[in-house]
Parts: C-alpha cells; structure tokens; sequence
C-alpha cells in the first residue's frame, strides 16, 4: 500500500496518509503490526526533518525507512541499526562520530563520498557487495557476516580494528589497518596482499586457503595461524612485533 512505502527521493509520510492508514486499521485493512511500523517511521521522519546538525541521530530499528535525504551531516553518532528496508545512504553523508548500520540487511552499497569519523559498523550487511574506493574509516569497520562480500577496495584505510567476512577472496594493495587485523574464518582467502602493515595483530586463524604470506609482511602485535593447514612455511623476512601462535 502506497502509504507504507518511503522512496529512496526522501519523500516522507503525511498526516494524511497516517490518518488514513488508522481509518483502514479500524476496518482491519491494515495491521496492527503495520500500523506499529508507520507511527515509528513517521517518528523517525520527524527526528530527521527536526534534525539541525548537533548532536547524535538514532533512527534505529525501523524497517520501512529506504532512504535519507541528502548531505546529510551529523556530528554526533548515528544509529541505523536493524533498518532492514534501508538500500542506500545519501550523497554527502558526514558522520562525525559512528555509523551503526548493524543488520541493514537491504542496504547494497555506500556513497563515494561517505566520511565516518570513528566505527563504522556493517555487521550483516549481507546485500552489500562492495566498499567505496578510498574509504577512510576514522575507528574500527566490522564486516561480521557481509556475505555478499568478496573483496576490499583500493586505498582502504582503517586507524582501527578491521574485522572481515567469511566470504573474502582478496585484499586490496596498499591496505592499511592501523588495529588488529581479523580475518579469522576467511577460508575463500588465497593470498594477503604485499607491502601489508598492520597496527595490532593479525589474526589468520582457519585460513585453509592461504598457501604462504608476503616477504614484506609487517604485523607490531601478535600473528595467529591456527588451522592455516595449506601454509607450511613463513617467509624468512617476515616482520612480527609480539609472538606467532600456529
């Protein structure tokens, strides 16, 4: 029904058309469910337009939000966690603080321009199937179960903690991880790029596709390997600040 859809043009829902979903649930058109769901997102929408760039923005758990408007800038935090009708984020999209999009299950990629000045968290992303080029993530990127995702974009730079998918096949040249490094359970993983620097430790552990590491290889913390059962030797210029745990 045309009043329970937000278009991804930022078109947001009317007291009109809320007055009318009400009248339809009386006579049991709609459900109470989807009523529940279109006074929570005619909330959001009264958050958003209300919005004057201070502060933090929830606009957490409401699954009929597709869209937001955009050059949007928050300078704060902002929470799109569990959003799962989001498919995009707008041009211009500035976020200070973090960006939780945790669960935005429809969401199928990130603005060119996107700028997160601390965590950016993508955990079950699992329409997105690609990163901006260039992305700068100012904390930690968690890509917890991004199935869809296969690989890293060029130019990535992460001042946090990278956590990646299970689905990875490659990382990108010049990859820089200024954290811990996870890519625990990345079995589709064939090789690590060279030149490779990583801030914290890097863990590799059941990475049955990797068959050797870079030369170059630089890891300041700990280097875990357990279950890497197709590596069988280490490079003789490998790099290790802490220990190595096979």
């Amino acid at each position: 029904m045309k009043y329970l859809k937000l278009f991804e043009s930022w078109n947001p829902v009317s007291d009109e058309e809320l007055a009318s979903a009400q009248e339809l649930h009386q006579i049991g058109v709609v459900s109470a469910q989807e009523l529940e769901d279109l006074v929570r997102l005619k909330q959001i929408q009264h958050r958003i337009l209300n919005y004057k760039g201070v502060g933090s923005l929830d606009l957490s758990f409401c699954n009929l939000l597709t869209g937001l408007p955009d050059g949007l800038m928050v300078n704060g935090f902002l929470d799109l966690t569990d959003c799962t009708g989001l498919r995009s984020l707008p041009a211009g999209l500035v976020v200070e603080d973090y960006l939780d999009l945790t669960d935005c299950t429809s969401l199928e990629s990130l603005p060119a321009d996107l700028k997160a000045g601390d965590d950016l968290i993508l955990f079950g992303c699992s329409s997105l199937t690609s990163l901006p080029a260039g992305l700068v993530v100012g904390g930690q990127l968690d890509l917890a179960n991004c199935t869809g995702l296969t690989s890293l974009p060029a130019g990535l730079k992460v001042r946090g903690d990278l956590r990646g998918c299970t689905g990875l096949e490659s990382l990108s040249a010049g990859l820089e991880v200024g954290g811990n490094l996870d890519l625990t359970d990345c079995d589709q993983l064939k090789s690590l790029p060279a030149g490779l620097k990583v801030g914290g430790s890097l863990y590799l552990n059941r990475c049955t596709g990797l068959t050797s590491l870079p030369a170059d290889l630089v890891v300041d913390g700990d280097l875990t390997l357990g279950g890497c059962l197709g590596l069988e030797s280490l490079p003789a210029g490998l790099k290790i600040g802490g220990k190595i745990y096979r």
